[in-house]
């Protein structure tokens, strides 16, 4: 395996200010300078930086400097949540230093430490071995249940998010945002009507990832070495992101936003089908599947097209093409037919 971020890495290093090279060597044990730091490819919506020390490195990431609503990019609570999990059966960076103080960086930002892994995008896991992949599969699970088996008061994160049904307020996050843009193809404007009827109250309260998939997780050495990007975590409905990550499952292998498993070969592929993954995941936590499980399959793909349809509408101004809009209708028809229905509502 190689290390992630240096292949990641898209900008040449640069040295620091003195008054952070300053601050960093006074509050990080054995950080000395001088210090580069370099951007990296895969920070998603919060900066993130390789720092290089005298023989050490480190990960800095930050809140973007443009960011104005004070409720976006809140990496304070990735700390939060980053502490609350160390030590613990989910294996999570060290955090060394946070700095709320934007004149430091441009905005506030932490510091932690750098793991060794690579982060695979791509579901299938082409470029492992098959007894490989089934251990990755097997130990993502794992992981997951971990982490859905801790109490949240335990760990420090009591009223970690916000308050009532989490199935409700996701629903009610993504249909408003959709709303709000415009150019909602109608089979998922269709799948968020039949959702508001059908998707289940949460009768669990868990610390959720959020986006627990392949590639927010590193794996060095044929095992998972650390889950990253906690930036959508809070305290929800555990199966919804039980559903999120065998969301592949139900996506065709050629999809034009994911790539998928749903037309994929299983056996031989080393790759356990999303029956027994899920199963393997009820004996861990103790939980059964919930009667609505469907709803939840179906409200990751739901989630999944709202999220592309903001960025579709950024990159458009608002007009989506024809192309994206069947894009997204795709994975509608997907959550619809999972759903038990076939077409719209009249």
């Amino acid at each position: 395996m190689v290390q992630q971020v240096e292949r990641a890495a898209d900008s040449t290093p640069r040295e620091i200010d003195p008054q952070l090279t300053e601050l960093l060597e006074t509050c990080v044990k054995g950080l000395r300078g001088p210090l580069t730091i370099r951007a990296l490819a895969g920070g998603r919506s919060n900066p993130t930086f390789l720092l290089h020390a005298q023989g050490q490195r480190f990960v800095l990431r930050s809140r973007p400097a443009a960011a104005s609503a004070p409720s976006a990019h809140r990496i304070d609570r990735e700390v939060r949540v980053l502490q609350a999990l160390e030590g613990s059966d989910v294996p999570v960076p060290r955090v060394l230093l946070h700095v709320a103080d934007a004149s430091y960086f441009g905005a506030p930002f932490y510091l932690m430490t750098l793991v060794d892994g690579e982060a695979i995008e791509d579901a299938a896991l082409p470029d492992l071995p098959i007894s490989q992949r089934t251990r990755a599969y097997h130990q993502a699970i794992d992981i997951l249940a971990s982490l859905h088996k801790l109490s949240p008061d335990a760990i420090g994160l009591a009223g970690f998010g916000g308050q009532g049904d989490y199935n409700a307020r996701q629903l009610t996050r993504w249909s408003g945002q959709m709303a709000r843009d415009g150019g909602v193809p109608p089979a998922l404007l269709e799948l968020g009507s039949v959702l508001s009827r059908t998707l289940p109250r949460q009768t669990r309260i868990s610390v959720v990832h959020g986006d627990y998939r392949f590639g927010n997780l590193f794996q060095s050495e044929g095992a998972i070495s650390a889950v990253l990007d906690w930036e959508l975590s809070t305290l929800g409905d555990p199966f919804a992101d039980l559903a999120y990550f065998l969301l592949p499952f139900d996506l065709p292998r050629g999809g034009h936003l994911l790539p998928g498993l749903a037309d994929t070969h299983l056996p031989g592929s080393g790759i356990p089908d999303p029956e027994a993954l899920a199963a393997r995941y009820c004996r861990a936590t103790g939980l059964p599947l919930p009667p609505g499980w469907p709803a939840y399959r179906a409200f990751a793909l739901y989630r999944t097209a709202a999220i592309a349809h903001g960025v579709f509408h950024r990159q458009t101004a608002g007009a989506l093409g024809a192309h994206q809009a069947r894009q997204l209708g795709d994975l509608a028809e997907i959550g619809l037919a999972i759903l038990g229905r076939t077409a719209p509502l009249p």
